[in-house]
């Protein structure tokens, strides 16, 4: 019969605690000041009604706000998988050129 597995749990360092704490605090007062500027800023309102006027006649604008965050991501993803299949490429040649050289046999060059 197998063993179990024994799972060992990071002992979290002073100081990774201290960047968790702090981390937090601002992200609280980022979203209170936010909050505020909401709830108390109606300085705000005749800049926000006029956006919702704009996005509100301009579908294509509105569908593009609201598609921007997933377009964004899907760069991203693209930029990383080219990334990641020229390392594989570059690995591949690396490992071609490796076996070639230990027989003794020279690459063609591209």
């Amino acid at each position: 019969m197998p063993e179990a597995k024994q799972y060992v749990l990071p002992i979290p360092q002073r100081r990774g605690v201290i960047f968790f704490l702090l981390a937090n605090a601002f992200a609280f007062a980022l979203c209170a000041s936010i909050w505020a500027l909401f709830w108390y800023g109606d300085f705000f309102t005749g800049a926000a009604r006029a956006v919702w006027s704009f996005l509100a006649t301009h579908s294509g604008w509105t569908v593009g706000a609201a598609l921007s965050p997933l377009f964004a991501a899907l760069v991203l993803g693209y930029g990383y998988a080219r990334r990641a299949m020229a390392r594989r490429a570059r690995e591949k040649a690396e490992a071609l050129a490796t076996a070639a050289a230990r027989i003794g046999t020279r690459l063609p060059q591209a």
